[in-house]
Formats: C-alpha cells, sequence, structure tokens
C-alpha cells in the first residue's frame, strides 16, 4: 500500500512539472508586456499559454538562414557569422543577414547585442550600423534589402524605423526632410561600446512599438507588411548578439 501511494505521488509530481513546464509563469514574463497598455488583447498571455522561445540557440545556426550579397543564400564562405562562446558574432566587408526560416506575427522580441571594435570599408569611418528587420514576408525574395520594417541598431540611432523595400508605416513621430523612409527615434537610450544594449519590439496587428534599454522610443502604425520573417543586420561593422527571444502573444 505505501509503494502504491508513494508511486502516485511521485507520478503526480512529475506530470505538474511537465505541465508547468509548458506555460510560461506570468511573473516570468517581460516587464513591458505585463505593463502594456494593449494587455487586454494579448490572448496567449492572459490565458496562461505564452512562452518566450529563443530563436538563437546558442550552438548552432538551427533556424536561420545566411544571405550575403557576395555569395547568396546559405553560403558563407568568409565566416561573416559565427558563434563564439555562444554569442553570434558579426564581422567582415560582406553586406547581409541572418533570417529566420519561419514568420511571425503579434509578438515581443526582445534582442540583446554589443558593438565590436571593428568597422569595413566602404563604412570604415561611419558610425558603426546593423539593423533588426521584420515583417519579411515569405513571397518576398532575398535582396538587400528586402521588403520590411527596421528597427535601426547603429550607433546613436537605436530605435528608428526605417521602410525598407517599399514598405510604408505612419508614425507620431519625425521623418527628417530629405529622409522620408526614415522615422527617427524620440530619445537615446543606447549604452556606449562594449556594454550590452536591449532591443525590445512589440507588433500587434498592424502596429508596432521600439524600446531601447526599457525606454519606449518609438512607433508605428498602419504597417503595410504586419507578418514575415526576422533578419539581423551585417553592415560592414562588428557586432555581437548575444540573444533571440520571441513571445507569440495572439
Amino acid at each position: 500500500m505505501m509503494m502504491k501511494s508513494t508511486h502516485w505521488i511521485i507520478t503526480a509530481a512529475l506530470a505538474c512539472i511537465v505541465a508547468n513546464a509548458c506555460v510560461q509563469p506570468a511573473g516570468d514574463l517581460p516587464a513591458i508586456v505585463q505593463e502594456h497598455k494593449d494587455k487586454a488583447a494579448f490572448t496567449k498571455v492572459n490565458d496562461g499559454t505564452a512562452r518566450l522561445v529563443p530563436l538563437f540557440n546558442g550552438h548552432d545556426l538551427s533556424g536561420w538562414y545566411t544571405y550575403t550579397k557576395a555569395h547568396g543564400r546559405n553560403n558563407d564562405p568568409d565566416r561573416s557569422f559565427a558563434i563564439d562562446s555562444g554569442v553570434l558574432h558579426f564581422a567582415g566587408e560582406n553586406m547581409g543577414y541572418l533570417c529566420t526560416n519561419d514568420s511571425y506575427k503579434d509578438y515581443y522580441l526582445r534582442v540583446v547585442f554589443r558593438w565590436g571594435e571593428k568597422k569595413y570599408p566602404p563604412r570604415e569611418n561611419d558610425p558603426r550600423d546593423s539593423g533588426v528587420l521584420y515583417h519579411f514576408p515569405d513571397t518576398a525574395p532575398d535582396d538587400l534589402w528586402p521588403l520590411s520594417v527596421e528597427c535601426q541598431v547603429q550607433e546613436n540611432d537605436c530605435g528608428d524605423y526605417y521602410k525598407v523595400g517599399g514598405s510604408t508605416l505612419e508614425s507620431p513621430n519625425v521623418s527628417p526632410e530629405n529622409q522620408p523612409y526614415r522615422v527617427v527615434r524620440t530619445a537615446n537610450f543606447e549604452n556606449p561600446r562594449p556594454e550590452w544594449n536591449t532591443i525590445e519590439i512589440i507588433c500587434l496587428d498592424n502596429r508596432s512599438e521600439h524600446y531601447v534599454n526599457g525606454h519606449l522610443v518609438n512607433e508605428a502604425y498602419q504597417l503595410s507588411v504586419a507578418e514575415g520573417k526576422i533578419l539581423l543586420q551585417l553592415e560592414a561593422a562588428e557586432i555581437f548578439y548575444k540573444s533571440v527571444d520571441l513571445l507569440p502573444l495572439k
């Protein structure tokens, strides 16, 4: 009788552990999600099924493909996209990106990066530059740069919007007169090199928001593309991406 009782308790405990592992506890969700003004629309958060998913596993490029102008898709002889000590390391003169195989919509995205030392021609005298591009449709071709919306990752410009490849959007923030494809962030919250920085993006329906180190710096609505792949740019500057995590909201 004691053996059966003990067995039942162990079995129930294991079932509880497995069940809890499949559900992200509310307390573990990003603060920006928990406190968001539109949280009522985050159905996966509200029903307790939201899970923060690592898109980069720290070991290899599973779930991603490479693209450079020089070598095309999944052909990286120069090792422009490497993994060093569990961190993505982008370097070299090639222009291109690392792109997810899958498409996403209605999500929270968190990307942690820091700048390296090196810069390369033709941008050796320019600010270090990269970017998180999202909503790159499956039907659009790989290109420099493909149809998408960009959260700018550039020294002292993190959080700007760029309307890439013909995409359109509206924003309450300002576009320079000579750069109608750009929307400037409201303030600079970037940490200086070589400190780590956190970019957070919330996409909901045809709207999005850009956060830098916990601060809302830009927002837009009426995005012409509202679903697609996510890519990280290589633009002739050394950069390290430590983590890329996504939380489905709906």
